[in-house]
């Protein structure tokens, strides 16, 4: 399998999060929708940031939800998935197309520019992936290009090229692209724009300039440079010709190191919509807002992931006994408020191909679950290490689950827990001694991207060690598939596989709770774009 896949490892229950709104500057006006009604456009609003973004140039460090929130706001991308159907919305893109999964052919539609008045052009993705791909540039999101023909060449500390062998311009307003091998997935993977957007040449002239103030293609463009720590602000762009919506006329993203202060700021009229709310909050936010608090699947994935590299956990049915020991329905109500849903598969809701009844041992049955871990002849010493990290609240879900299975095996147990970074450090070290807590965020909204990143054995985020010659001949006939449709069946089976061998225990799906005001309007969230910022509308 040659495609490692992202490291999206969610840190705390913030997948959990709840967009609010508040007070807004109204004084919009109103424009004819296609259907013959008004929608109202103009006025300001303000939104969180839930920290200081890592960078703003498409081409380098952008890998966070709060990177990804403005970046998707001043640029176009290729296309976008549409949060609700999963259908392709072209964007800069005309046509993307191939007659074989491996080379691909993407048409740009015409005349369009950049902020500065540049064309945006084949050139302007081609310098930019080019960059982002080169090893030696260390960028957060290279590896969005392993799939690409070259890749490899480009890799290390003396690389044998500096541009990818499979990407080139057939003219002005037409990129091919070709693969190592084929995969029927390769578009929904161009949806994630801080990966694949276009960057203007005066841009890549003086990175550092254009980090401060991104020069982008989107509806809307940076109206001052970047402020650290307090805000970054957008207006609306008159030279845009696009589809896109910017129903507003600026925005201001303020940033916030702690939720509970963006939410305090909301509470008092100085704050439209926030990032997240700290899951303590959610009931108090429900009571304020009433009919006006929205709860959606966000697309992040929990689990206990079982070390392969630890004896204890050999037979599958001591891992399958440990499963049907959770009542999930009672921590996902009881201890979590209902900010996340029982799972049943190891692919999220958010995707075509998930399945409500995948999971025949996520069924809560403490006798079947007793019966089968005494007929597997237990754990040694009847003793277990829990792992978590335990700076983003997880303590009372894990607390649950271990007394779950102290109850029905008389299992003791001890937690391992530690701040985030010396925890993943575990997890990549693969020094784990026991079941640890283990979140996933896709990057595009296929059935894949929560099978090859986790379970593939190349990848650094399988941090359980699980192999399956099966589930990778499964990935590759997928990957292959002539359509994305014709993939799904087949990825089904792969996690049907991995379901079986149960290298982890399917815990939660996240949910994202929106709550708005009376000022503002046609709040949405999609969980690869985050904040649809430019559907907001400003209200009188």
């Amino acid at each position: 399998m040659g495609r490692r896949g992202p490291r999206r490892l969610l840190v705390t229950l913030a997948a959990t999060a709840m967009l609010t709104a508040a007070c807004t500057d109204s004084g919009g006006s109103t424009e004819s929708t296609d259907d013959g009604s008004s929608a109202p456009t103009g006025g300001t609003f303000s939104t969180a940031l839930g920290s200081d973004p890592e960078a703003l140039a498409p081409t380098s460090q952008c890998y966070s939800s709060d990177c990804s929130q403005v970046l998707s706001t001043i640029y176009e991308g290729l296309l976008t998935i549409d949060p609700e159907t999963n259908e392709q919305i072209l964007g800069t893109a005309e046509s993307i197309e191939s007659p074989d999964g491996k080379v691909w052919t993407i048409k740009l539609k015409p005349d369009q520019k950049f902020h500065n008045g540049e064309p945006v052009d084949a050139a302007s993705y081609i310098r930019a992936w080019n960059y982002t791909a080169y090893g030696p540039n260390a960028t957060q999101v290279g590896f969005f290009f392993e799939s690409v023909e070259g890749y490899d060449d480009l890799q290390g500390e003396n690389p044998k090229a500096e541009e990818l062998s499979g990407v080139k311009a057939v003219d002005d307003l037409t990129i091919e692209i070709t693969l190592s091998e084929a995969f029927s997935q390769w578009p929904l993977l161009m949806s994630y724009t801080p990966a694949f957007a276009p960057v203007a040449k005066e841009c890549m002239e003086d990175l550092a300039a254009c980090n401060e103030e991104p020069i982008g293609n989107g509806a809307y463009q940076m109206s001052e440079p970047w402020k650290h720590s307090q805000y970054i602000n957008v207006e609306k762009w008159d030279g845009y010709t696009g589809d896109a919506p910017a129903n507003a006329d600026a925005i201001e993203m303020k940033m916030y190191s702690d939720l509970k202060t963006a939410f305090r700021d909301w509470q008092a009229g100085n704050l439209d919509i926030t990032s997240g709310t700290d899951p303590s909050q959610v009931v108090q936010a429900q009571q304020l807002a009433g009919d006006r608090f929205l709860s959606v699947d966000n697309g992040s994935f929990t689990a206990m992931g079982l070390p392969y590299y630890v004896a204890d956990f050999d037979d599958v049915r001591i891992r399958q006994a440990l499963s049907m020991a959770i009542d999930r329905d009672a921590i996902a109500e009881r201890i979590l408020n209902g900010i996340v849903s029982p799972a049943s598969d190891v692919i999220a809701p958010f995707v075509t191909g998930s399945r409500d009844d995948a999971c025949e041992y996520c069924v809560y049955d403490p006798e079947a679950a007793k019966a089968l871990y005494d007929e597997a002849g237990g754990i040694p010493g009847n003793r277990v290490e829990i792992w978590f990290n335990n700076d983003g609240g997880h303590e009372a879900w894990t607390q649950a689950i271990a007394e779950g299975w102290k109850n029905t095996f008389g299992l003791d147990y001890e937690f391992k827990s530690q701040p985030f970074t010396p925890y993943l450090k575990a997890l990549d070290e693969g020094t784990t001694t026991g079941p640890f807590r283990t979140s996933w965020i896709p990057d595009y909204p296929s059935p894949e991207n929560y099978l090859t990143p986790l379970y593939g054995p190349d990848s650094p985020s399988n941090y359980t060690q699980y192999e399956s010659d099966e589930f990778v001949q499964l990935i590759e006939e997928a990957d292959g598939a002539p359509s994305i449709e014709d993939g799904i069946p087949l990825y089904q089976q792969a996690a049907d596989v991995v379901l079986a061998d149960m290298p982890v225990i399917p815990l939660w799906y996240g949910k994202t709770s929106i709550v708005y005001s009376e000022n503002v309007e046609n709040v949405i969230y999609d969980p690869l774009q985050q904040r649809l910022l430019g559907e907001v509308t400003v209200v009188s």
